[in-house]
């Protein structure tokens, strides 16, 4: 199973905090253009940055190992572990996504 943060983890770095999806065990949270979607119990997430309606980048990964965020110095982050690599999501100032597998 996924560590994911608490709630108010998601409050603190965000404002907002992940709701469920039209399945319970999928939590969905969108910050402005971005929309991180994860379940914990199947290690996956996913992460869209939208332009409009129009999705730009669309990433699914499965068998994460824990999902992070944070905020501070006027940036915002998820970011996520993979035991071959790591996903990581700027979210403020503006998005940037890397992906780096070992």
């Amino acid at each position: 199973m996924m560590q994911v943060p608490s709630d108010d983890e998601f409050v603190d770095a965000f404002g907002v905090a992940p709701e469920a999806e039209d399945e319970p065990w999928i939590k969905v949270v969108r910050i402005e253009d971005v929309l991180v979607s994860f379940d914990e119990h199947a290690a996956s997430v996913r992460v869209r940055w939208f332009q409009g309606d129009e999705p730009v980048v669309d990433l699914y990964r499965e068998d994460a190992n824990r999902l992070r965020v944070w905020s501070g110095d006027g940036e915002s982050h998820v970011a996520v572990d993979f035991g071959d690599g790591e996903m990581r999501v700027r979210i403020h100032p503006s998005v940037r996504i890397t992906s780096r597998h070992n």
